[in-house]
């Protein structure tokens, strides 16, 4: 039971995120400037790859990804974006997906689950040296990541529905001071309040140089699930 509890949880936090850039990001308008700055990138290279560790803090319970650049036009940047589900709980995200998001959660599943049951999503990003954006099917970004910015610095996205994304920089590093693989880095971390059942907050973590390295979802039960990315 305790084991299922800790799934549910992670799948709670993993349909908030999917169901955010799949759904929630397709229309809207956002208050930060969009951004510019140079693509010419190594992580958006086409084939280029990235693993990811999905984990529920204070557990040993992780789940492991995948994520792929599969096209670049000039800068924007598709990635693909998967990682394997054991059967034995496809329908225990069949039971959340449903209690979370109703009818949405059935018209939006084939965009982030696959013919075999396992989570496989396609998004477009713009990947830049002065951030990182969700890119919606208008062409217009929702920015989650800007490096030159201050602690402080505030922006909001206004979804098609209406309701408000409040993005706040709370940590700009001075010093190199953050884990990553065998290295220390400077990060920014910017704070994302949440609409989306079962979560209060995101944080996205990012530096000038690897971009989006983490994202951590606070969730109502007091429990964080970190997504690291290497």
């Amino acid at each position: 039971m305790k084991n299922l509890k800790t799934v549910s949880k992670l799948f709670i936090s993993l349909l908030c995120g999917f169901y955010l850039l799949s759904a929630c990001e397709k229309e809207g308008s956002s208050s930060s400037a969009e951004l510019g700055g140079d693509t010419n990138l190594t992580k958006n290279q086409v084939g280029n790859t990235s693993t990811g560790t999905i984990k529920l803090g204070g557990t040993a319970s992780s789940i492991n990804s995948q994520v792929k650049v599969v096209e670049n036009n000039n800068g924007l940047i598709a990635v693909e974006f998967s990682f394997p589900i054991s059967s034995s709980f496809s329908g225990t995200v069949d039971d959340i997906g449903n209690a979370l998001y109703g009818e949405d959660f059935n018209k939006y599943k084939s965009s982030f689950i696959d013919s075999n049951g396992n989570f496989k999503g396609k998004f477009k990003f713009k990947n830049s040296s002065e951030g990182v954006a969700i890119v919606n099917a208008s062409g217009k970004q929702a920015v989650i990541m800007k490096y030159d910015v201050n602690v402080g610095d505030k922006w909001t996205y206004t979804k098609k529905n209406g309701k408000i994304a409040n993005y706040k920089v709370t940590k700009k590093s001075t010093t190199d001071d953050y884990d990553y693989g065998s290295l220390k880095i400077k990060t920014v971390q910017v704070e994302r309040t949440s609409s989306e059942p079962g979560v209060t907050k995101i944080i996205y973590i990012g530096n000038h140089k690897f971009g989006l390295i983490g994202i951590e979802m606070y969730l109502e039960d007091g429990s964080v699930v970190k997504y690291t990315i290497s």
